[in-house]
């Protein structure tokens, strides 16, 4: 049996790294709650992670903390790591939020719940992305660890949160508070970091933008070391529908929004934005029908389009299937959608098979696969099966 899936209640050695968040929910009982808090403690402290990319794998997870690894080019799957059953709420929701940088992959996890960000340098062994000294954030007074799990990214070796970022691996931890910001007057400044989606682009050096249910919220621009808000962001037009997510590619954002019929472009760092016709059928929200493939971006929901520079829009084979899209070394793609449970892949963007199914043992209207990413991890023996 895999280790990292056993049961088991917390050690002394651990104390310091699951020391995180034990609030309890109102959809979990007392012993519901003991059991996810024994999951989370199972896991070894990280920061210790030793990145050798010599092997390119593709990982997909879902709610549960549902992990699975492909080190076929997407042929056949494996699951490596499971949490615990779960919703769409709570210690193990997985939204946007599998990332890969130089390396590692790490996939967060929590949303109303004590947040969890399981990190590995291989694909197959998972531990916390965090070491054993890291200090958490409160919650009510309560500890509350990675409170913004709902989306990760990874850049240039850094794994970045909303307000909260770390350069090494779990070594290092910088963390911010939404009600630390002031205005140019020195008045105290709210951002909104409701449902939020981020995204980098290598504008001038490089920039991560948070976008929360009503536009631009902050940004930073040293990896999520540091945070600014956003003030006086002109956006044409905004209207209504709210913010669906936010990509990056080169020096250009792409906000979408609503119901598909436009999407919001900037090259100014977010400052500004202008409305180009995008004609998407039923995107789906929050970043989950944003794609980067190549040269271009990709939206797709119930019809799907591409474009090079955000501005000039293609419509792609009515085959693509919705939810996100990871491409290989190889030209490989493979497509995952948190209402479907299964996987898809396709040599060439026209054809499409399923290569996995599983069956979900949660509750809840999204335990298909939130996320996929491919990267290059060490190469192991025989990847371990979980039981």
């Amino acid at each position: 049996m895999n280790t990292f899936t056993r049961w088991i209640r917390a050690g002394a050695s651990l104390a310091l790294c699951v020391a995180a968040a034990l609030p309890l929910l109102a959809a979990d009982s007392p012993e519901e709650t003991v059991l996810n808090d024994e999951v989370r403690a199972a896991l070894p402290c990280g920061g210790n992670f030793d990145p050798k990319p010599e092997e390119g794998i593709f990982v997909a997870a879902g709610h549960g903390l549902n992990v699975v690894a492909s080190r076929d080019d997407g042929k056949t799957w494996t699951q490596v790591f499971m949490g615990r059953p779960g919703g769409d709420h709570g210690y193990w929701a997985v939204w946007n939020t599998v990332a890969y940088t130089e390396g590692v992959i790490a996939i967060a996890a929590g949303w109303g719940g004590p947040g969890t960000i399981i990190a590995s340098d291989d694909g197959a062994n998972w531990r916390h992305l965090a070491d054993a000294g890291r200090t958490t954030s409160r919650k009510d007074g309560k500890p509350y660890d990675m409170p913004n799990t709902m989306e990760l990214l990874g850049v240039k070796g850094s794994f970045i949160l909303p307000l909260e970022a770390t350069p090494d691996f779990g070594k290092t931890w910088y963390r911010a508070s939404a009600y630390g910001f002031t205005n140019a007057a020195g008045e105290r400044l709210k951002v909104d970091l409701a449902h939020p989606s981020a995204a980098y682009a290598d504008w001038n050096g490089g920039r991560v933008i948070v976008v929360g249910d009503s536009g631009p919220s902050i940004y930073s621009d040293d990896l999520g070391k540091t945070w600014k808000p956003f003030e006086g962001v002109k956006a044409e037009p905004w209207g209504e529908g709210g913010a669906k997510g936010i990509i990056g590619k080169g020096d250009v954002f792409l906000l979408l929004k609503g119901d598909g019929s436009i999407v919001l472009r900037s090259v100014d760092g977010g400052l500004t934005w202008q409305a180009h016709p995008l004609g998407v059928k039923r995107p789906q929200g929050r970043m989950f029908s944003l794609s980067v493939i190549g040269d271009r971006f990709v939206i797709a929901g119930d019809t799907a389009k591409s474009s090079v520079d955000g501005i000039v829009w293609e419509d792609l084979p009515k085959e693509t299937p919705s939810g996100r899209i990871a491409v290989s070394d190889t030209g490989a793609m493979i497509n995952v959608n948190r209402s479907r449970n299964s996987i898809l892949r396709s040599a060439d963007g026209k054809t499409w098979e399923t290569v996995y199914t599983f069956e979900p043992t949660g509750t809840g209207g999204a335990q298909g696969l939130a996320d996929v990413v491919y990267g290059k991890v060490k190469k192991i023996a025989a990847p371990p099966a979980v039981e």
